[in-house]
């Protein structure tokens, strides 16, 4: 993720204002799924991240929870302007914490209305179906550990700064899995999709 980026989801970080402790953090944990939020005035934030913006999708993520140990699964519904779609990929993120921890989640890609894809966005979108996403989640958690999100200014909290952290991660090493002969002419990074994940960004638990 480019340093702008950082910065915008840095300062964007829900946990960072005064308030009642649980609630801020449980915010925290749904800043990563509820990211590209519908509403005009989110439009200009989403677009910095995106390199094509009239693939941007406001997404609503009905069901998110956190999947730790035994956990039962729960359905975790993707919705595009209020209405439920199927995701073209869930990818399964697993992993095991520094503190011996088995965290479970995951990542729902969508790549907008077929009739509105590009042969680009097809390609990608039948390679991210078919890819084995085995280890990604360790890959994922290991990158995040190494490259943490640190605070410019005071205010927030570990768990926050922990979810921007595992958020940026995530960005990277699933756009790193996308072969460079499947993208546009011109395109490098930065593929176009919309995202819901129930992944809260547990690192040290």
């Amino acid at each position: 993720m480019k340093e702008r980026d950082m910065s915008d989801l840095e300062s964007a970080n829900p946990v960072a204002a005064d308030g009642d402790d649980k609630l801020h953090e449980l915010v925290g944990q749904m800043a990563r799924a509820a990211r590209l939020q519908a509403g005009e005035e989110r439009s200009v934030e989403a677009a910095t991240w995106w390199k094509r913006p009239r693939a941007l999708l406001p997404i609503g993520v009905v069901s998110i929870v956190a999947l730790t140990g035994g956990a039962i699964l729960i359905p975790l519904t993707l919705s595009v302007s209020g209405v439920q779609v199927e995701p073209d990929v869930e990818i399964p993120i697993v992993y095991t914490t520094d503190t011996g921890v088995n965290v479970s989640c995951r990542e729902q890609i969508f790549f907008g209305e077929p009739s509105e894809r590009d042969e680009a966005d097809v390609r990608i979108a039948e390679f991210m179906r078919t890819h084995d996403w085995t280890g990604i989640g360790q890959r994922i958690y290991e990158d995040a550990l190494a490259t943490p999100i640190i605070p410019e200014r005071d205010g927030g909290t570990e768990p926050g700064f922990d979810q921007a952290s595992f958020s940026a991660a995530a960005s990277r090493l699933i756009e790193a899995e996308i072969p460079a002969s499947l993208r546009g002419a011109g395109e490098e990074e930065g593929t176009v999709y919309s995202s819901a994940t129930d992944c809260t960004g547990e690192l040290h638990r």
